[in-house]
């Protein structure tokens, strides 16, 4: 009651600075992401599925590590263009590639392709969970999930109206 609400988008080197002068009163990154020098309270924990449109031919059944290589996929890259992320790395180790061919700044974007091409896209459970746009296989790779985090100052860490905040978020989740 009687707060309003601003998102904004900030780079993790951003993030600490921002708290400690007030520009911003929480951040959300991952755990092994975030800055150093913040409180931090846990909020979920996160593995990554394989998702595509709803009447994806080659969805109907779990991929072998063939299939998925030879898939056509799309990636959320925040930075801009990037190509490569945890996938390609756990591909990598077992000797394979993937044919990333659409690349991303956020996950709505990749949601829209998703749901309207034949491509494929490896993503939070989370986000596709109950959307019936998509259908969501387990990914014949392991890909390590990842821990979404709360990030405030310490100058907000006992202030009442801070944790009452805090933990409406927290029990949100």
């Amino acid at each position: 009651p009687g707060t309003r609400l601003a998102i904004v988008e900030a780079a993790p080197p951003r993030i600490a600075r921002q708290a400690e002068q007030g520009e911003i009163d929480l951040g959300f990154h991952t755990s092994e992401g975030a800055p150093a020098g913040l409180r931090r309270r846990v909020l979920f924990a996160e593995r990554y599925v394989l998702a595509g449109r709803a009447g994806h031919p080659r969805l109907k059944r779990r991929p072998t590590l063939a299939q998925f290589s030879k898939f056509e996929h799309v990636i959320v890259s925040p930075d801009g263009g990037g190509f490569a992320g945890a996938t390609d790395e756990a591909l990598a180790q077992a000797g394979l590639s993937r044919r990333v061919v659409l690349s991303v700044p956020h996950f709505l974007f990749m949601i829209s392709a998703l749901a309207n091409t034949d491509l494929v896209a490896m993503v939070p459970a989370r986000l596709v969970r109950d959307n019936a746009a998509l259908r969501v296989v387990e990914p014949p790779v392991e890909v390590p999930g990842y821990e979404m985090a709360m990030l405030w100052h310490e100058r907000s860490h006992r202030d009442p109206a801070h944790q009452w905040l805090r933990a409406h978020i927290a029990d949100s989740v």
